[in-house]
């Protein structure tokens, strides 16, 4: 088996901070939005329910994201760690931890909505789904599956490195791992 040095690939602290900001702004607007609702003149967009659902949704959702970037801008692990064992996650709030060499398929790359994410393919995504015991990791990782054709999809956000660069590298290093067992 290939024995190199782990590749440790750091979170990026000024995209989580940006993150940061950004979920604070929509956190303020959500309130802005509860206790000054303003006058659309629209008789959808002028319902009270429809006012104060969208502005608590809004504090609620981005409240969760400004933890978790507070969160994440204080952790001093890596993001990802690349060694013979497989890949570890530490990336975003549904991280995995570690996804071994033997469960990966293939990696992909997709983009949604300028966000990119690094899709991790397993051998048996549903046992991955199935493990979870967060409520919020399994909806995320059943969502992931549906739409990416795996639970893991790794944000590049978070990350302090090239997406494209590290998607060959996990290419090479599965190629390296499955001909080292191969030969073993």
């Amino acid at each position: 088996m290939p024995t190199n040095a782990p590749i440790e690939i750091p979170l990026s602290k000024t995209k989580i901070t940006k993150g940061l900001l950004g979920s604070i702004a929509f956190v303020a607007i959500g309130l802005w939005l509860l206790i000054r609702p303003p006058h659309i003149g629209n008789p959808v967009f002028d319902n009270a329910l429809v006012k104060y659902g969208a502005s608590v949704a809004c504090i609620i959702f981005f409240g969760f994201t400004a933890f978790f970037f507070l969160k994440k801008l204080n952790d001093k692990k890596p993001g990802l760690v690349i060694d013979n064992d497989g890949i570890h996650d530490n990336s975003s709030a549904t991280a995995i931890g570690l996804i071994p060499w033997y469960d990966i398929t293939h990696i992909g790359v997709s983009s949604v909505m300028n966000q990119q994410f690094l899709i991790i393919g397993l051998k048996k995504p549903e046992e991955y789904i199935a493990s979870q015991t967060n409520l919020l990791k399994k909806k995320s990782f059943g969502f992931n599956y549906k739409n990416y054709g795996s639970p893991i999809a790794i944000s590049a956000n978070t990350l302090e490195y090239n997406l494209y660069e590290l998607k060959a590298q996990l290419e090479n290093k599965i190629a390296e791992q499955q001909s080292g067992e191969v030969s073993a």
